[in-house]
């Protein structure tokens, strides 16, 4: 599959504005405390192994909650103890189309072991989500983003953009643009985090 980045950049978000103070402006500023407890995970190790595939998240993780696609309302604090993909996508969004099969099948080589899927819409109605995830279903629960607003606190600059969060509620990974969900170094990332104990992280 060709690698595709920011193939989707947002216009409305312009670099000078778009990063929060806790994101990804912030990488500059040296590596996050790592995990405490017999399963630390090195942060800057695993970035490295995953061949430029995701880069170590600095910074507190916006706390946000959603209404689902369901009708209900999810906030990322309730996923406390698993450990969860943050994925922003669009119906329009060529790559965000391409990989959600991938991704399904990831969430669900992993679900036993704790691994969730947060899959957020960026402004879009339920009336083109619904249809959409009736035709390719998404392996995790649908959030809807209406206004951009968790978007934009995660400082996000285009689609698809994806962040992983560790079982005690931190973002420790992220990137923007189309993932290779087969990738040997994402894989690394994903079985360091669940084999973390909740409550380790820093």
């Amino acid at each position: 599959m060709q690698r595709r980045h920011f193939l989707h950049t947002l216009g409305a978000l312009g670099a000078a504005g778009a990063f929060g103070a806790a994101g990804p402006n912030a990488l500059a500023a040296g590596p996050t405390k790592e995990a405490k407890g017999a399963t630390e995970v090195d942060d800057s190790a695993l970035a490295g192994a995953s061949g430029g595939t995701l880069s170590a998240w600095r910074g507190a993780t916006p706390a946000f909650s959603l209404d689902g696609l369901d009708g209900k309302t999810y906030s990322l604090s309730q996923y406390r103890g698993r450990v969860v993909i943050v994925n922003f996508w669009a119906t329009w969004c060529g790559p965000c189309r391409e990989e959600i099969p991938a991704m399904g099948a990831v969430v669900r080589q992993y679900r036993q072991r704790g691994l969730a899927l947060l899959a957020i819409n960026y402004k879009e109605p339920p009336t083109t989500v619904k249809p959409f995830v009736d035709k390719l279903p998404i392996d995790g629960t649908v959030l809807l983003d209406t206004d951009g607003a968790v978007y934009k606190r995660f400082g996000s600059l285009g689609l698809p953009a994806t962040y992983l969060v560790d079982r005690a509620g931190n973002a420790r990974f992220w990137r923007m643009g189309e993932l290779d969900w087969n990738d040997v170094g994402l894989h690394g990332h994903i079985e360091a985090l669940v084999a973390q104990k909740a409550g380790t992280s820093a």
